[in-house]
């Protein structure tokens, strides 16, 4: 479907859409970075949440220095054990939660950025190259002189332009395709394409309608 809007889309005109696309992407992309970067700030907490739970550690540390007291020795010891592990504790939960945060933090971004871009750019895209290299292939047939473009794009304006608009160009269309005068009808598609034949215009003011006609 998109690809037969393309082919019925002048060139100039695509380019314009290609613009277009191009913006709605950056934009979306922009988006998703700045959801991403919001999102891991929430990291913080968790970092936080390490923090304290090093402090805790310290103060068990802190704690067990009064183990070597005589007599209360050995409780005091025991409370420094259990404060350490509390602040072990503490520290894992707070890289976990940082670790679930990031995670978290690219998976919406990267939710906002490729959601809305990538079906355009898969609908888009394939269509777009499969033109240029169409062109491409004509440019370099245009440029040798071979005819093989003009009769090919003179051949397609007949099968698909609609009978007035080949009457711009031609008297009789059918027969000028068929006796091999291709470069008035080819016209029509080499402006809608934006190419030009080698070096020289076409020939189609000779083969126009006379004015009043």
């Amino acid at each position: 479907m998109i690809g037969s809007f393309q082919a019925r889309t002048a060139q100039r005109s695509l380019l314009a859409i290609d613009l277009l696309v191009v913006l709605w992407t950056v934009v979306w992309i922009a988006v998703g970075i700045a959801v991403g970067t919001f999102v891991s700030r929430l990291g913080a907490v968790g970092d936080g949440l390490a923090e304290t739970g090093v402090a805790i550690r310290r103060a068990g540390d802190a704690v067990d220095q009064f183990a070597e007291v005589p007599l209360v020795g050995e409780g005091f010891s025991s409370i420094a054990g259990e404060i350490r592990s509390v602040g072990s504790d503490t520290v894992e939960r707070g890289r976990s939660i940082e670790d679930d945060v990031d995670r978290l933090a690219l998976l919406i971004g990267a939710a906002f950025a490729l959601g809305p871009t990538l079906p355009i750019l898969a609908l888009w895209v394939p269509p777009r190259v499969s033109r240029e290299r169409e062109r491409h292939a004509l440019r370099g047939s245009l440029r040798r002189g071979d005819g093989a473009a003009l009769a090919f794009l003179a051949t397609r304006a007949v099968a698909t332009r609609s009978f007035r608009e080949l009457l711009t160009v031609s008297r009789d269309p059918v027969a000028d395709l068929a006796a091999g005068r291709h470069e008035a009808l080819a016209s029509l598609e080499l402006d809608h394409l934006s190419l030009r034949a080698s070096g020289r215009r076409i020939a189609d003011r000779q083969l126009r309608l006379p004015l009043g006609r």
